[in-house]
């Protein structure tokens, strides 16, 4: 029985090889295929071709925007900021933000599944002993997992793909994982697209070679009141979230 116990975790886990190596290659493909077109110039030439194709398909539009930014989100591919940027350009608020939002937690979610289904115990005794980023993750995630996330995407302290595989590897569960992604990216999912709506106004004013930073875009949006609103908001329920979970915490302390 232990020598087909061992052939099938050595197959399971050249099944896994193959996955991850195929979900990296991807990955690398699709950046390298398209990255070009990540880029302000590129949206700035494309924009109005790109927004008539949007007028025409008001129902497919938002679904491929959707299903593009889940893609680049659950297989870790770059290029999740500046479509965030992209829907602020071509769709109205609050649908943008509601589109991004979407995105942002199913892609999440399936990158937590792919973290934790195709690299599991081989990355984390890596990263464990190598990672003082991840060992610093880890240390806190272990003292309350669904406050901590919550914090780590707020204050954006760690990149969004760290925290969704970083996630997976320390053994959060799924549910808490969702719920914390689910409050934490509303802030993001209406800045971005609100900053995308400030370079809506400026692509036609860009010559073919301009670019723009992008942290300037981002620190315009936090001026719209809009953004202000929503983050006072998301600030108050986590100050709600983050009592109850001390409250407790004391609870659990005193009876032990």
């Amino acid at each position: 029985m232990s020598g087909e116990d061992g052939s099938n975790k050595q197959a399971n886990n050249r099944w896994r090889v193959l996955a991850g190596a195929s979900v990296v290659s991807t990955s690398i493909g699709l950046y390298l295929r398209f990255h070009h077109l990540l880029s302000i110039a590129s949206l700035r030439r494309n924009h109005d071709s790109i927004v008539e194709m949007v007028d025409q398909h008001p129902v497919l539009a938002p679904l491929c925007y959707i299903g593009v930014l889940v893609a680049v989100i659950g297989i870790t591919c770059p290029g999740a900021t500046m479509l965030s940027f992209l829907g602020g350009v071509l769709f109205k608020q609050p649908y943008a933000s509601m589109y991004a939002y979407i995105g942002y937690i199913v892609g999440a979610t399936i990158s937590y599944f792919v973290t934790t289904f195709v690299l599991g115990d081989y990355m984390r005794k890596r990263l464990a002993a190598n990672s003082q980023l991840y060992q610093k993750f880890e240390a806190n995630v272990r003292r309350n997992a669904f406050a901590y996330l919550v914090a780590a995407r707020y204050t954006m302290v760690f990149p969004f793909f760290f925290v969704n595989g970083a996630a997976a590897l320390v053994g959060v569960r799924c549910r808490t994982f969702i719920a914390a992604t689910s409050v934490s990216c509303i802030p993001g999912s209406v800045i971005y697209t609100t900053a995308g709506g400030a370079l809506a106004n400026l692509l036609h004013k860009m010559t073919d070679d301009e670019e723009l930073d992008k942290s300037q875009l981002i620190w315009a949006a936090l001026s719209d009141s809009n953004v202000k609103i929503c983050m006072a908001g998301v600030t108050c329920a986590l100050m709600v979230v983050a009592i109850i979970q001390f409250t407790q915490s004391e609870e659990k302390s005193k009876g032990s």
